[in-house]
């Protein structure tokens, strides 16, 4: 006669089950000799900073270095990174790079001289309110703006001047 699991017995039977096989022909850490079972870490510990230490090499090579500022830039303090097409054409994506803190921050501490993206005859794109306000520049620091892309103002391939107040920057070709 079959008695049937009730409740919750059988997945854990069955699991248990699973287990102990899986251990079976996979072995434990406590049969067989000691030293292979010393040596199978070592090797995927080996396997793995060899695999490590390539990402790191490929990424290191892959770094784009950015391109020289161009007197308006260095004059302005800040350099045009990046200009993209994000979020399925939603957003554009505009970095910036700190070339000198006290200049970028006389240009960029007035709410007047916030960034503004200007593409042919559009409508510009105005930076979301308070984007940069209060910020603290250091040299190098990246800039980070994210743009409503109105009436698909920017495409890939459209070329793009940034407005801080007075000072316009560019063109860049969006990416």
């Amino acid at each position: 006669m079959h008695r049937r699991f009730t409740g919750m017995r059988a997945p854990r039977v069955i699991l248990a089950i699973g287990s102990l096989v899986s251990l079976g022909f996979a072995g434990c850490a406590t049969s067989g000799a000691a030293g292979s079972a010393a040596a199978k870490p070592v090797a995927v510990r080996a396997r793995a900073t060899a695999a490590g230490s390539a990402a790191v090499a490929r990424a290191s090579q892959s770094a784009p270095t950015p391109p020289e500022p161009t007197a308006l830039e260095t004059e302005a303090g800040i350099q045009i990174t990046h200009i993209g097409v994000t979020a399925s054409g939603g957003l554009v994506d505009a970095r910036f790079r700190v070339l000198d803190p006290a200049k970028a921050n006389t240009l960029l501490g007035n709410s007047a001289n916030a960034p503004v993206l200007i593409s042919g005859d559009l409508p510009p794109l105005m930076a979301p309110h308070h984007a940069l306000k209060g910020g603290r520049y250091a040299k190098d620091q990246v800039l980070i703006v994210l743009y409503p892309n109105m009436r698909q103002a920017v495409r890939p391939g459209t070329s793009v001047s940034v407005a801080f107040g007075p000072v316009r920057v560019g063109p860049v070709v969006a990416q």
